[in-house]
């Protein structure tokens, strides 16, 4: 067994010391002495073994070229022209010094003109293949960079898929299904004369569905005064921190009356407040129900979405605990529309102008022959969040369809899906089947007044 790993051993020493005798970089100083070392080194040795011919040019091969042909090949012609200049001068050198086999004879042209152009040769070969292997160095760092950066990027991606991954997961659903939860518990735990019902599952429901760690919820003062009192603690989850009177988060968010966290813009570096997020509970009517207070919550889950998800359903949550005029307004233009559709109108309009977020409402006229048939198997498949109000005008069934939070593709893909089921069912679409459509953008027009021009029809 260890017989093949003595050769590979051997070998690796070898590679080792050829770098060690030939690096793969060198300093000026240390190039241009060693051509003189080089050089004075194989005219020692010429003038050593032969003082009568210290060029070798009676032997049959002119050995003291070598060195200049070394430096050549190492460094190019103009190391290795030098050293053919300092056999020159050991001829000069030699020719002072009578030596007879220099002195004897003619200027050696041809042994000068031979070494000369062999020197010349061999260093326009290193020059050639030298530059060619400085681009090919440069296009492989240019790779190995490449390589690494997308090394990196790849990196980066897996990770970044990886958390989303894990918060697809562990997410146990879409603001929707958040919503018809909140309108549960706020329709199950409602109890007289309680300031904040359902506390304890609206926390619950915000640590399912934005991750926080711990809250509280504090109840507005009961006379509504300015300075905005609160009253002690209602409910908790975790180990919340109490509020302070004088906290800057809590005083931030009564002034936009909206929800405020730590990394907003307005929020000094040196803030006072010892939150993460302050959501204030405020009806539809301006009305402060009560104040939602963050402690801890995890650095991921401290986004963009998550904090527009928790300003929503904590507005949602509000607007379901007070009623406000609107809903009677809505009501007299509309006499048989159903409370909970006139609520959920003034709510979602409420909401598209304080978050952004808009919503649909689709109506759709059916003809007279198809006024009981398929409006019956339509209502069968509604959706969770959506409200649905069936009414008649001029003999023909209407059904108004309430989405809220859906934007024009979710709507879109809705109608399709209808349109969809039409065609299996029916074997007819929309227009086949005199189906007429009014699609309401709550972001474009005022719902409650194109509502009440299609049920005046």
């Amino acid at each position: 067994m260890q017989l093949p790993q003595e050769p590979r051993l051997s070998l690796w020493k070898r590679l080792a010391f050829s770098k060690k005798l030939a690096p793969e970089s060198l300093a000026a100083r240390g190039k241009w002495l060693e051509v003189l070392l080089i050089s004075a080194l194989f005219m020692g040795a010429a003038w050593f073994w032969r003082p009568e011919d210290p060029l070798l040019s009676k032997s049959a091969f002119p050995w003291l070229w070598l060195g200049p042909v070394l430096l050549s090949l190492r460094y190019g012609v103009i190391p290795g022209l030098i050293g053919g200049f300092l056999i020159l001068g050991n001829w000069f050198w030699a020719n002072n010094l009578q030596v007879a086999a220099v002195v004897q004879a003619d200027f050696p042209r041809d042994y000068f003109f031979g070494g000369g152009l062999l020197v010349l040769l061999c260093g326009e070969f290193s020059d050639v293949w030298r530059d060619r292997i400085a681009r090919m160095d440069e296009t492989n760092l240019y790779v190995t960079e490449r390589l690494s950066r997308l090394t990196r990027r790849h990196l980066l991606l897996n990770l970044s898929h990886d958390r989303m991954e894990q918060e697809m997961l562990s997410r146990p659903g879409s603001l929707r299904d958040a919503l018809v939860n909140v309108r549960t518990l706020v329709l199950q735990e409602t109890r007289p004369g309680e300031l904040v019902p359902g506390a304890k599952s609206l926390l619950a429901l915000l640590a399912q569905y934005v991750s926080i760690e711990s809250a509280a919820i504090y109840s507005a003062d009961a006379e509504g005064d300015e300075n905005h009192m609160l009253s002690p603690m209602l409910q908790f989850i975790g180990d919340p921190l109490p509020m302070r009177d004088d906290d800057e988060l809590l005083m931030l968010a009564f002034e936009k009356l909206n929800l405020a966290h730590i990394a907003d813009a307005e929020v000094s570096h040196e803030r006072k407040s010892n939150q993460l997020v302050v959501a204030p509970l405020i009806a539809s009517d301006g009305t402060l129900v009560g104040v939602i207070a963050v402690s801890k919550i995890p650095f991921f889950s401290l986004n963009v979405e998550n904090l527009q998800m928790m300003s929503v359903i904590a507005a949602y949550y509000s607007d379901h605990l007070r009623s406000a005029s609107d809903v009677t307004l809505c009501r007299k233009h509309l006499p048989t529309i159903p409370a909970s559709f006139a609520e959920e109108i003034v709510r979602m309009m409420r909401m598209q102008k304080k978050v952004g977020i808009t919503s649909h409402i689709v109506v759709m006229h059916f003809s007279p022959k198809m006024k009981a048939d398929i409006p019956a198997q339509f209502l069968q498949i509604k959706r969770g969040l959506d409200l649905y109000w069936q009414t008649e005008v001029n003999g023909c069934s209407v059904i108004a369809v309430m989405m809220p939070f859906t934007n024009a593709q979710a709507k879109n893909g809705f109608l399709q899906r209808i349109d969809a089921w039409l065609k299996a069912t029916y074997e007819g679409g929309f227009d086949s089947l005199q189906i007429r459509l009014r699609s309401i953008d709550f972001s474009r027009e005022n719902p409650l007044q194109i509502l009440t021009e299609e049920m005046q029809e």
